[in-house]
C-alpha cells in the first residue's frame, strides 16, 4: 500500500467530494463491541459493522478506532460536561483482573470480527491525557491499552494496533517507552495527534522534531491520526463567567490562545494544510494520515456550545457540506505529494 491519505470525524458524507480531493481511507470507530452483559453484541455493533462495510464498498481503507476508556464530554440531557464510560459497568473495575480480561476479549472479538474490514487499529483514544485517560492509575492505563492490542491480535494475528499520543509530553514519553520498548510488544506503528498552533504553541515545522522523537522511541512507522487547524478563532460566550465545569479553557474563554501566523481563518487553515502534507509526505517515517476533521459541526461536543472555537470549526467542508479552501488546499496536496502511490 502506498502512503494512507484520510480523514476522521465522519459527518455529511459525500463520497465523490472525498475522492475528488484523494481521500483513499477513513478513521473508523467500532467502539466497544458487547452490550451490558460485557459478552453479547448487540444492535449497535451490528449497525456499526453494517457501516463499515458501506464504506469499503465505497472503496475506502479503514483504520479502525477500538473502545477506551471513556471521556468527558457534554451530556445534552445533563447539560454539563461529565465522565462518560465506554465500556459497561458490568465488566468491573479498574482494580478487577475481570476488567482487563473483559477488555482482551472484547478487543479479540473486534479483531476477528473485523479482519477483513481493516489492518491498521487505533486502541483508545489519546490515552495520555486525562479527557480520555480519566482516573486510571498509569499502571493501569499501559495495563490496559495492551490488553486491547493483544487481544486484537489474538483474534487477527495480521492486525496492527497502535496507540495515538495528543503530543509529545514527558509522560507521553514515558507511556511510549512503556508500551512500545518491550520485546513482546503486540503495537506495531505508533499515531500521532498534533494541533500546533491551535491546542499547542507553534506550527507545522514543528511535525518534523514530534514525528522524528516518536520514531525514535518506539522504532516503528508513524501516521498521523489526527492532523488540522480550526478555521474560528472566537466565537459568542453563553457562559462569561465560568461557572460550568470545562475541560480546557477555550471551551471557556471561547476564543483560541495559540495561533500560528495571524488568526484563525479559512485561509490560514488552507496555507497551514499545505506545509504540514509537504512535511509528511516526505519524511520517511510517516505512512499515513488523517485529517481532522472532514466537515464542521453545529456544536462543540466538549462544552456543548454553539460556535465555540474548541470544536466546531475543523472541517474543510463547512455544516452543510460545501468545500471550504482547506478542501481544495487537501486535494492539491494529495494531488502533488501522493498521485500515483
Amino acid at each position: 500500500m502506498g502512503k494512507i491519505t484520510g480523514a476522521t470525524a465522519l459527518i455529511n458524507l459525500n463520497f465523490d467530494l472525498m475522492r475528488k480531493a484523494g481521500i483513499n481511507a477513513l478513521r473508523y470507530s467500532f467502539g466497544f463491541p458487547f452490550g451490558e452483559d460485557g459478552k453479547t453484541p448487540g444492535k449497535r455493533f451490528m449497525d456499526v459493522i453494517e457501516g463499515a462495510r458501506k464504506l469499503r464498498k465505497e472503496g475506502f481503507e479503514l483504520l479502525g478506532s477500538t473502545f477506551g476508556q471513556g471521556s468527558y464530554c457534554y451530556d445534552p440531557e445533563e447539560k454539563r460536561t461529565k465522565w462518560v464510560s465506554s465500556v459497561p459497568e458490568s465488566i468491573g473495575g479498574y482494580d478487577s483482573e475481570e476488567f482487563y480480561a473483559a477488555a482482551e476479549a472484547a478487543a479479540e472479538y473486534l479483531g476477528r470480527e473485523c479482519a477483513e474490514l481493516c489492518q491498521y487499529w487505533q486502541v483508545a483514544n489519546e490515552p495520555d491525557i486525562t479527557i480520555f485517560k480519566g482516573d486510571m492509575t498509569d499502571e493501569q492505563n499501559v495495563r490496559f491499552l495492551i490488553s486491547i492490542a493483544k487481544g486484537l491480535k489474538k483474534g487477527n494475528p495480521d492486525a496492527k494496533p497502535g496507540i495515538n499520543i495528543s503530543f509529545m509530553t514527558p509522560y507521553s514519553e514515558w507511556l511510549l517507552s512503556e508500551l512500545y520498548q518491550r520485546a513482546d510488544t503486540p503495537f506495531e506503528y505508533v499515531g500521532l495527534d498534533g494541533y500546533m498552533g491551535s491546542w499547542q504553541p507553534g506550527g507545522p515545522d514543528d511535525w518534523i522534531w514530534y514525528i522524528d522523537k516518536a520514531h525514535d522511541i518506539t522504532g516503528k512507522p508513524v501516521i498521523i491520526n489526527e492532523w488540522g487547524y480550526s478555521t474560528l478563532q472566537s466565537g459568542p460566550n453563553p457562559d462569561p463567567d465560568g461557572k460550568r465545569y470545562y475541560n480546557q479553557r477555550v471551551c471557556q474563554s471561547k476564543e483560541w490562545i495559540h495561533v500560528w501566523k495571524n488568526q484563525h481563518n479559512p485561509e490560514e487553515q488552507a496555507d497551514y494544510i499545505r506545509e504540514c502534507m509537504k512535511i509528511f509526505a516526505e519524511h520517511p517515517a510517516v505512512i499515513g494520515e488523517f485529517f481532522f476533521r472532514w466537515s464542521d459541526t453545529e456544536t462543540c461536543w466538549q462544552c456543548g456550545d454553539p460556535m465555540c472555537p474548541a470544536e466546531c470549526a475543523w472541517g474543510i467542508v463547512d455544516v452543510h457540506g460545501n468545500p471550504k479552501p482547506g478542501y481544495y488546499a487537501l486535494k492539491e496536496s494529495y494531488e502533488k505529494y501522493f498521485k500515483g502511490l
